[in-house]
């Protein structure tokens, strides 16, 4: 006869078990919260694709498409390389009225005073054009971040090479 003392105590059965089922769930716990901070969190390319949305919509609004905003001539000129995409609409580019213009974006200094008149007016597609403009006084530098605005059109957070 087995009395309190020498009866074994009631264990889970499968102890084992229950430790692999606890590891499984904190694996996989693990796994969402990496996944959701790979995908949303800072470094995920969600910047990236909004860049790429935003640029998309001003080829198809403009006819350009931004390839580099570059400082040249040792910081006193600003290089803006675009590639034409639409030769008709890109012609908005040659609006003696509305230049292209940059707009710093932690100061909000314009910059729409180009170096010089187009030397030509047949834009053609794929090609690949610079539009200088003029760093008064050299206050943008590598580094910024601008707003290109072509006609009505706006490109935002533009990095400044």
């Amino acid at each position: 006869m087995e009395n309190s003392l020498t009866k074994k105590a009631n264990t889970f059965p499968d102890l084992w078990g229950l430790i692999l089922l606890v590891s499984l769930a904190a694996v996989l716990i693990i796994l969402a919260v990496w996944m959701i901070i790979s995908q949303f969190g800072p470094g995920s390319g969600w910047e990236q694709n909004r860049q790429a949305l935003a640029q998309a919509a001003f080829e198809e609004e403009t006819g350009i498409r931004v390839l580099r905003v570059a400082m040249t001539a040792g910081g006193g000129m600003i290089d803006l390389q675009y590639q034409v995409v639409d030769p008709d609409k890109a012609l908005i580019v040659h609006d003696d009225d509305n230049p292209p213009a940059l707009i710093e974006e932690s100061t909000n200094w314009l910059f729409a005073t180009p170096f010089h008149d187009h030397a030509f007016r047949e834009l053609h597609t794929a090609v690949t054009y610079h539009e200088l403009i003029t760093n008064g006084d050299g206050l943008l530098n590598r580094g910024s971040t601008v707003t290109l605005t072509v006609g009505e059109a706006r490109l935002e957070h533009v990095r400044v090479q």
